[in-house]
């Protein structure tokens, strides 16, 4: 290695691995720098015989893992390694490597060295992956949360979904995690994973006595009609001109008592949400007070339509018993727009056109009431406005809790298919045999044929169902009768409900109430 200004204060040097196969199990690596080659740096060994000599201390290209050997973690063939040396001006000798960068966790199975360096220097044209937070903290795709070791847990990765995670007061060892791992694809938790997982909670939950409480629970409703005023003159210095408008609403949960709020009317498509007007009056060139009164009868003739005015006359056909309430009342969609407009640098005529707006906002209502420009009438109550939705009273039996700071821990073991097995236990299908899986149980002995662990093992049973059926045959048993001596018990007892159907379904049934055969033991 030649020291020069370019890497004189360098302590970290790139390589890729070679070989892995250390014949001494030490986590040794066969690594070439990545400014040499293979033959290079053999060649200048003499004579160098690549059967015998390789892994041997005549090995230029053996680096020993940084790590102690207590922590196993030898990379892949082809995967980045950083290089560090003892003393950097002798090659060759008493040099480490410790495992490199990856561009995403996705890529721990296998990243070829080039891509491991997207977050380095020279990564620079490296394209990104994937990211699975956004900048705010917050997941990508919610479906990842809990797949990778979040900020402040410890964590011992495998290289693809299995993991060891120990938290403050938990540990996690889990396999199946996710169903893949790909660079282009978000990682999905997978609900089936096999884990077992030791907690420490610091507070029990206790059940109170019950009680009853009441609520109110909103009484949601589709709005029916929907009165619409509109000033098209709102820079105007005097007169305005304008109208309102009468419209039945066409029921959808856009326009239901819930939903339906004062930005609503934009959102809202004449065709789609709402037809043409039943009922119209316009006014042109009209001073403001009277304006404002040609709107408000207008409203309280919707609400009363027994009360008559000059300025309008409505079709009682079109204000029917039963066809009004809830009706909302709101500014057309074009005077809303230029109501929400208003800023405080805004030009003078924006000025003009809000003042004007509040003016009529604050002035339109019904009957003198204090909701005023934008407001929903829920019903007439003996000529009393309802306004805004309604509840109704509900009664409700709740079982109330509460936490009391009490230690208490939880063991939790689970998979789609479990087994508890022991090495010293002879069923009567013989003993387990677990010779040849000391570095894990491959699937075959699961599932295979003949001799599997399913065949040597048993169904775990459900406590408190078998002590039901144990309790059903002995009701049955002690309230029996029979016709007469020597005949069969009669299908009914005497004094109990059970009888011999009963007891011939829950034993028919057993293989799916009284046993478990996802939980298995020997």
């Amino acid at each position: 290695m030649t020291i020069d200004n370019e890497n004189k204060y360098q302590i970290l040097f790139p390589g890729f691995v070679y070989d892995n196969q250390d014949p001494m199990m030490l986590g040794r690596l066969r690594i070439i720098p990545e400014t040499k080659n293979y033959q290079d740096v053999i060649a200048s060994v003499s004579s160098w015989n690549e059967e015998t000599d390789k892994w041997s201390s005549k090995d230029p290209l053996v680096f020993i893992p940084l790590l102690p050997f207590f922590f196993n973690q030898i990379p892949k063939i082809d995967e980045y390694v950083h290089l560090i040396y003892q003393n950097k001006k002798y090659e060759y000798q008493n040099q480490f490597y410790i495992q490199g960068p990856y561009s995403s966790p996705m890529s721990t199975p296998f990243e070829y060295y080039q891509g491991a360096k997207k977050f380095l220097a020279a990564g620079d044209r490296i394209k990104q992956g994937l990211s699975i937070k956004n900048l705010d903290g917050s997941y990508a795709n919610t479906e990842s949360q809990g797949v990778f070791p979040e900020p402040g847990d410890n964590a011992l990765l495998g290289r693809g979904t299995a993991d060891v995670i120990v938290k403050e007061n938990e540990v996690l060892i889990r396999a199946g995690k996710t169903k893949e791992l790909s660079t282009d694809k978000f990682p999905i938790a997978d609900s089936n994973r096999a884990f077992l997982q030791l907690t420490r909670f610091t507070q029990t939950k206790r059940t109170l006595p019950q009680e009853s409480k009441s609520r109110i629970v909103e009484n949601v409703k589709v709005v029916k009609k929907m009165i619409v005023w509109d000033i098209s003159t709102l820079n105007s210095t005097s007169n305005f001109s304008g109208y309102v408008k009468l419209f039945n609403l066409k029921p959808s949960t856009k326009v239901n008592t819930k939903n339906f709020k004062y930005p609503t009317i934009s959102e809202l498509k004449v065709g789609d949400d709402y037809g043409v007007p039943l009922e119209t009056v316009e006014f042109m060139g009209k001073p403001f007070e009277e304006c404002i009164i040609i709107i408000n009868q207008f409203i309280s003739q919707i609400f009363t339509p027994n009360i008559l005015f000059t300025a309008s006359t409505i079709n009682p056909v079109n204000i029917l018993p039963g066809d009004v309430f809830p009706v909302v009342i709101t500014p057309s969609q074009q005077t809303y727009e230029i109501g929400k407009k208003f800023l405080p640098d805004s030009l003078v005529n924006d000025v003009l056109e809000y003042v004007n707006y509040r003016r009529f906002y604050y002035a339109i209502n019904l009957n003198n009431s204090k909701e005023n420009g934008w407001f929903l009438v829920w019903d007439n109550k003996g000529g009393k406005p309802i306004f805004g939705p309604q509840g109704d009273l509900k009664q409700e039996i709740i079982t109330p809790t509460e936490f009391q700071n009490e230690d208490i821990t939880y063991g939790a073991l689970g998979a789609q298919q479990l087994y508890l097995l022991s090495q010293n236990s002879k069923s009567p299908k013989g003993k387990i045999d677990l010779s040849n899986t000391l570095y894990g149980i491959p699937q075959d002995n699961f599932i295979g044929a003949g001799n599997t662990l399913y065949d040597r093992t048993y169904s775990s049973v459900r406590g408190e169902e078998l002590v039901k059926l144990l309790e059903k045959m002995a009701d049955f048993l002690l309230s029996h009768v029979h016709a007469h001596a020597n005949m069969t018990p009669d299908e009914n007892t005497q004094g109990s409900k059970t009888s011999k159907t009963d007891i011939t379904q829950s034993l028919a049934n057993v293989n799916n109430t009284v046993l478990n055969q996802n939980i298995r033991i020997n």
